[in-house]
């Protein structure tokens, strides 16, 4: 009887309103005959009251969710800590190709550094991301790991800083379709 109830309530707003198709009303009509509970609701209705409901619901206790959203909170750090390890790594992997015959890869490795660098920064990471690729890339120079100049050390950040905008650019459209995606 109470799922009959609650379909009866759900409908007697529209029942009010006479926007409910004659078999409609005729199942409401007869249900309101055998049901105080729904006859009392259809009159608080027309007097302009809000509908109530059936049961009421469990009484969710603000503290209850603290150890989830605390392990959450961990869970979410990890992946940060992770994701930045991982952008250093293809940095450093992408700089230290630069002197070989891998050279091309970078065309692949610096939008992927992009992604994790958006991840990490959000939107900063479109001036952060060039200065972490500089200070990592001077500092390649800096231990001589490859052979290279300070003007060609200079430029290949330039390049790659471009690259690593592109990946930017990609997660951020990403992420804005996605966000744009659940909002529907």
């Amino acid at each position: 009887m109470k799922t009959e109830c609650s379909m009866i309530r759900d409908l007697l707003p529209l029942y009010v309103e006479d926007m409910v198709s004659e078999e409609t009303a005729e199942h409401i009509n007869e249900h309101l005959a055998t049901c105080e509970e729904c006859k009392a609701e259809l009159e608080r209705l027309k007097e302009g009251a809000e509908l109530t409901a059936i049961e009421e619901k469990p009484a969710v206790r603000a503290d209850s969710a603290k150890p989830f959203k605390k392990i959450v909170k961990k869970i979410n750090r990890q992946f940060y800590s992770v994701a930045y390890a991982a952008l250093v790594f293809l940095i450093f992997l992408g700089f230290g190709w630069t002197g070989g015959e891998n050279l091309m890869y970078n065309s692949l490795i610096m939008p992927v550094a992009g992604v994790f660098g958006y991840y990490v920064f959000k939107w900063q990471a479109v001036y952060k991301l060039p200065i972490l690729l500089l200070a990592i890339d001077l500092g390649v120079f800096a231990c001589q790991l490859i052979e290279i100049s300070f003007a060609e050390t200079l430029l290949w950040t330039l390049i790659y800083s471009g690259f690593a905008l592109v990946g930017v650019a990609i997660a951020f459209l990403l992420h804005y379709a996605f966000k744009k995606e659940e909002r529907k």
